[in-house]
């Protein structure tokens, strides 16, 4: 079920309804390395960077990018 737009649908309505519940920002986890990736779900760095996230945070493993939500709040 791979490449299918799954992960991107499931990203907007997590996003959508972090934004309804008064959430500020949604953060995301994936790996810095391609091969990482399928192993514990981190997700593809690119389809987060499509929906609107930025780097917050590079870590060893990994990276930490964040989404804001609701405007008037800083990152």
């Amino acid at each position: 079920m791979k490449r299918q737009g799954i992960a991107t649908r499931l990203l907007e309505r997590v996003c959508k309804n972090a934004a309804q519940e008064g959430f500020d920002f949604v953060e995301a986890y994936p790996y810095k390395e391609s091969s990482y990736q399928s192993s514990d779900y981190g997700g593809h760095f690119e389809m987060y960077k499509k929906a609107g996230f930025h780097v917050l945070l590079e870590a060893e493993q990994g990276l930490v990018m964040r989404k804001q939500l609701n405007k008037g709040v800083s990152k």
